[in-house]
């Protein structure tokens, strides 16, 4: 679990942002080996980008599995809306002593919020021993490449959809507070006594932050985090991004959370993986037997399936779980 500690300065200095930049992280990210089916015609986009164009280091920072991607990629935004060329400016004048220390929880992970690191690939081994401004700056050429070619021509239509997304949710702000419309970003944030949870299985609490930045994305169903929740230098300030909801072309429905309930959602969503009892029991903070409760339902209407594998049970998403969850009305 992750816990964000919401005080006067961090709630008065919550705010929304439309980041090209952002926009176009999140379009990489659907190059992981982790990410749910379901990118279609963008993942290929961004492939054959990646590919053709040669973008090597691009490439290696998403093809792989690890933990945790460096943060300078998504720079802070500091206006409401903020030019691509700004954005990339800051990538290639980050400061080198934060380069190197996000380069090194890459490669190490920290033990104390349970990232794992990985072997880093020759490519990025190679392009580091120039130096950490030649390194961000060939990033930052690399970025702009990709937006150019790949992000770019549907920019119009994305931006107007995150900017619908922010309207939708200062309504509800106005409505609920903004404590309420915290809680409607995803299922995984949770709010109780002035603190803003995230269910996780990485563990940290960010205390001492002055404000949060909200970024709405089209790319992702799952909540993606910017948190220096272990010390780090030149301490950056929390950003998340979020899930936009469906288009207009989407026909409104359901939610998967109000289809099944926010427990039994979130149980599934983390099936992606085969899973025991005793470990979502761990990850979601539940007793056994509650887990045991909501499994017993999900497999009875074909969303998991159950294998014994020695004295364990494992349980996992099914295809008709998989494709409901990547579906667009139902996110």
């Amino acid at each position: 679990m992750l816990h964000l500690d919401m005080d006067r300065a961090v709630l008065a200095n919550t705010r929304f942002a439309i980041s090209p930049l952002s926009t176009a992280i999140g379009a990489l990210r659907l190059l992981r080996d982790d990410e749910r089916p379901g990118g279609g015609g963008w993942r290929c986009r961004v492939q054959e980008t990646v590919r053709d164009r040669r973008l090597v280091l691009l490439g290696s920072l998403f093809s792989g599995s690890w933990d945790y991607v460096p943060d300078f990629l998504t720079p802070q935004p500091p206006a409401p809306e903020n030019g691509l060329q700004e954005e990339l400016h800051a990538v290639a004048t980050t400061d080198r002593a934060r380069l190197s220390w996000e380069l090194q929880v890459m490669a190490q992970g920290v033990d104390e919020e349970r990232l794992a690191g990985r072997v880093v690939p020759v490519v990025l081994r190679d392009a580091l021993e120039r130096g950490e401004r030649d390194f961000a700056e060939r990033v930052a050429a690399e970025l702009h490449r990709l937006w150019e070619l790949a992000v770019a021509p549907r920019w119009t239509d994305l931006r107007t959809r995150m900017e619908e997304d922010i309207t939708h949710r200062a309504r509800t702000t106005v409505r609920h507070g903004l404590s309420g419309m915290l809680t409607t970003l995803h299922p995984r944030v949770l709010w109780s006594d002035d603190q803003l949870s995230l269910v996780s299985r990485f563990r940290g609490r960010i205390s001492g932050s002055t404000g949060l930045v909200l970024t709405p994305s089209v790319f992702t169903a799952d909540l993606r985090l910017v948190i220096d929740s272990v010390p780090g230098p030149a301490t950056r300030q929390p950003m998340f991004a979020y899930p936009c909801r469906p288009g207009p072309q989407t026909r409104p429905g359901p939610t998967v959370p109000a289809l099944l309930g926010v427990t039994r959602a979130r149980l599934l969503s983390d099936l992606h993986t085969a899973r025991t009892t005793g470990e979502l029991s761990e990850r979601h903070f539940l007793s056994p037997s509650t887990v045991s409760y909501h499994l017993g339902i999900l497999h009875r209407t074909g969303l998991i399936t159950r294998t014994r594998t020695g004295q364990h049970v494992l349980y996992q998403q099914t295809q008709r779980a998989t494709d409901l969850l990547a579906t667009p009305r139902f996110r």
